[in-house]
């Protein structure tokens, strides 16, 4: 069974162009320590919840891509939702997708998030699930972690959810899709244009739509 948050967030979803989802990876053992961060795996309920999340997807969309964030446990979050699916796909672990944090960026959120000044690190990752020609029509999936769906959420629809009461739970997506060219955010059933917060992007790092 699969969290009606999950269920309800692809609600009136496009199905005929190219959409980025964007991904926590499943349930997971507790972490305690600082080692932890990096090895703790998925749970038997974390890996049949992934499971699941394949089985109903594929019954909703063309999957046409997974990535992930290298770490393991978002690794085998994409391998147990494609390996639930009809048509075979690779899953690829990409770093762009790892924690946001390789300089201190997710540690320096709020400063960066009042100031709406991101580094780098998190321009990158917000231009890299622009759909842009690079991305197939159907979901294009890329799983990573809580920590780098607030750092997109207070990218994109400048908000803050770094509050336990409003935490990123296991597999609940974060959206982006073109309509036309009107660039549409979408989290916890808000939707937003947000061409004006791609066009404070880098020049160097703009994508179009193609």
């Amino acid at each position: 069974m699969l969290p009606d948050y999950v269920i309800r967030a692809y609600e009136n979803l496009p199905t005929d162009i190219a959409v980025t989802v964007l991904i926590r990876h499943s349930i997971r053992y507790p972490i305690n320590s600082e080692a932890e961060i990096w090895t703790a795996g998925l749970t038997p309920e974390g890996k049949d919840m992934a499971s699941n999340l394949g089985l109903w997807l594929d019954k909703q969309f063309k999957i046409s891509r997974i990535e992930t964030s290298p770490i393991d446990r978002c690794v085998d979050t994409g391998r147990f939702i494609a390996s639930a699916l009809r048509e075979p796909i690779e899953v690829s672990p990409v770093n762009v997708l790892a924690h946001p944090n390789e300089n201190g960026e997710y540690d320096a959120f709020e400063g960066h998030f009042k100031e709406k000044s991101w580094p780098k690190r998190i321009n990158d990752m917000a231009t890299y699930l622009v759909p842009n020609g690079h991305h197939h029509k159907g979901i294009n999936l890329f799983i990573s972690h809580d920590t780098t769906l607030i750092a997109m959420i207070g990218f994109w629809l400048e908000k803050d959810i770094r509050d336990l009461s409003v935490w990123p739970n296991y597999l609940e997506p974060f959206f982006l899709w073109w309509e036309g060219k009107k660039l549409i955010s979408r989290f916890r059933g808000e939707q937003q244009v947000v061409n004006q917060i791609l066009q404070q992007q880098p020049a160097t790092a703009l994508y179009s739509q193609n």
